[in-house]
């Protein structure tokens, strides 16, 4: 069954809100909470707002909040694919404060919207907030670069977490804002004459959820409906406008009308299933993981996106070892490397260059030199003479 998306017009650590957090993990059956940290990287403050949303969650829901965290492309590749590995595991996934451009600025250049358009088709919780709330829709309102900065009126391509479920529209947060002591800072700081020029930039069709400070839309796709939680309201905006208070709520296929457009959501596909290596992993059993590895190789050959997935976490969990303090590394990880080296040397026969480039990367990434000689591909750690070889 389809998970739930929650947008929360702002105070996603307000007592308002708490109803709303406690819905979205007890119906993902979450043990804990991913944390995406990307919209506040840029900030000074970036570690002391994860903390705080940690003591949030332990505080006040008694569940433990893990960051994955990911401030700045600069970070690299391994960084990247252990933010992507965190949130493919995770049943509830929360962003919130900060940025919306400089979010997706960040994101664009990685899979995190398919890895949590998947999650939502998987029936875990996806909950943003705020900024992160506004990236979240097909299209996202670059809301500093207009009221900070004085950029044109406009709009940015969002995530678009909903359309691959039926639903299509974008998201507001501070739908209800009233910090402008003195003019009208509503509909996310822009104000009713500047948002009615947006609005009328928005392609035919497409629909405007806004969410007031202190409130949850709690969009639940294996329900097919839309809830509110919260201190506000919840405004669908289309052709006519509807707004809807704590404890109401509307079906999907009513909200989509009402918003401008209705087709039916799609039937949604079990992802294809893969041969997942936590077992192996956890009997510490070479002979178990290489057989794991060798069917996901076979499965990410024939074209499965989760089975090539899959496989760059093998890449960390090699590294989590390596680094693990082991008095031998290269025993532990040995038969990981071979066989990767062994998928590569497969891809290069194929002419597959483009891969067998991406395994090389990752494993020089963590410290495993490659040397490709004429009996084979020979491989060291860094910390391993090099009159010890293994190929």
């Amino acid at each position: 069954m389809a998970g739930r998306l929650i947008l929360m017009g702002s105070g996603e650590t307000s007592t308002h809100l708490v109803a709303a957090h406690r819905l979205g993990i007890e119906a993902a059956g979450a043990d804990h909470v991913l944390v995406l940290d990307t919209p506040y990287g840029f900030q000074e403050n970036a570690p002391l707002i994860s903390r705080k949303l940690a003591a949030f969650f332990r505080t006040s829901l008694s569940i433990e909040a893990d960051t994955a965290s990911y401030r700045s492309g600069e970070e690299g590749a391994v960084a990247c694919e252990a933010m992507l590995a965190a949130v493919r595991g995770a049943r509830y996934v929360f962003s919130g404060p900060g940025s919306p451009t400089y979010a997706l600025g960040v994101w664009k250049e990685t899979p995190l919207a398919p890895a949590l358009r998947d999650r939502l088709s998987s029936g875990a919780t996806v909950t943003m907030a705020s900024a992160a709330a506004l990236t979240a829709g097909t299209l996202t309102l670059p809301v500093y670069d207009i009221y900070k900065v004085g950029a044109a009126l406009g709009w940015s391509e969002g995530l678009d977490l909903t359309s691959h479920l039926g639903l299509e529209a974008v998201f507001i947060p501070h739908w209800n804002n009233t910090e402008g002591q003195g003019f009208d800072t509503s509909r996310c700081y822009m104000g009713r004459r500047r948002f009615d020029l947006l609005k009328a930039m928005l392609p035919a069709g497409m629909g405007i959820i806004g969410v007031d400070e202190h409130t949850a839309a709690v969009i639940d796709f294996g329900a097919a409906q839309l809830q509110v939680i919260g201190a506000g309201q919840v405004t669908l905006c289309g052709e006519s406008t509807s707004a809807l208070g704590d404890g109401e709520s509307i079906g999907l296929e009513a909200a989509s009308k009402l918003l401008g457009a209705y087709s039916p959501p799609p039937t949604v596909q079990p992802p294809d299933p893969v041969n997942d290596l936590p077992q192996a992993l956890a009997n510490r059993s070479a002979s178990q993981i290489a057989s794991a590895l060798l069917e996901l190789e076979s499965q990410a050959a024939q074209g499965s996106e989760r089975a090539r997935e899959s496989l760059r976490s093998v890449i960390l969990e090699i590294a989590q070892l390596a680094a693990s303090g082991l008095v031998q590394p290269v025993e532990w990880v040995g038969d990981y490397v071979d066989l990767l080296v062994e998928i590569r040397s497969d891809l290069r026969a194929g002419k597959r260059w483009e891969e067998a480039d991406r395994i090389r990367a990752g494993l020089e990434s963590f410290g495993v030199t490659l040397r490709d000689t004429p009996s084979g591909a020979h491989w060291r750690l860094d910390a391993t003479p090099p009159s010890e070889p293994r190929h």
